[in-house]
């Protein structure tokens, strides 16, 4: 199956964004149980500098919880989201149908979360961040839509 250039970018992004958080996710596990849930939190504070806007609310809420608690809905973000992205990488690499509109809901609900926080404190990459998200959710809506349009005017065509 030959694949949008697009297309591919956006698998590959979501498949390896879904890996690493799931890896992040366990290392953190393995972390707690060896007693470095202390470390953990101190770079979390470091990561907050560097990281997406939902995922800098969710860095300050676990730095300021700074308790095992707070690490393990730190784990379960990560886990919730990249379970997520890569079952939106599968849908998108199988041709599902539904899987432009899960990735553009999935992203297009985030994108208002990303805008608050650049406007509380403006920041290049997060602007960059921001603009890569738009992006997807527009192309993957053009996509989908294209698409229905198509499906839509074969049933016509065979007439």
């Amino acid at each position: 199956m030959r694949r949008e250039h697009g297309l591919v970018i956006i698998i590959a992004y979501k498949l390896g964004k879904g890996v690493l958080w799931l890896a992040a996710a366990a290392t953190i596990v393995v972390f707690m149980r060896l007693g470095l849930g202390a470390r953990l939190l101190d770079f979390a504070a470091h990561l907050r500098h560097h990281a997406t806007a939902w995922s800098v609310e969710l860095a300050n809420l676990v730095v300021r919880a700074a308790s095992r608690r707070g690490l393990w809905v730190l784990v379960f973000a990560l886990t919730a989201d990249g379970a997520t992205s890569l079952v939106e990488g599968w849908a998108l690499w199988h041709g599902k149908w539904w899987g432009p509109w899960l990735v553009v809901v999935a992203t297009a609900t985030l994108l208002p979360f990303e805008v608050v926080a650049i406007a509380r404190n403006p920041d290049a990459g997060r602007l960059i961040l921001l603009a890569v998200n738009a992006a997807i959710v527009a192309y993957l809506a053009r996509k989908a839509l294209r698409e229905r349009e198509a499906l839509a005017a074969a049933p016509k065509a065979h007439r």
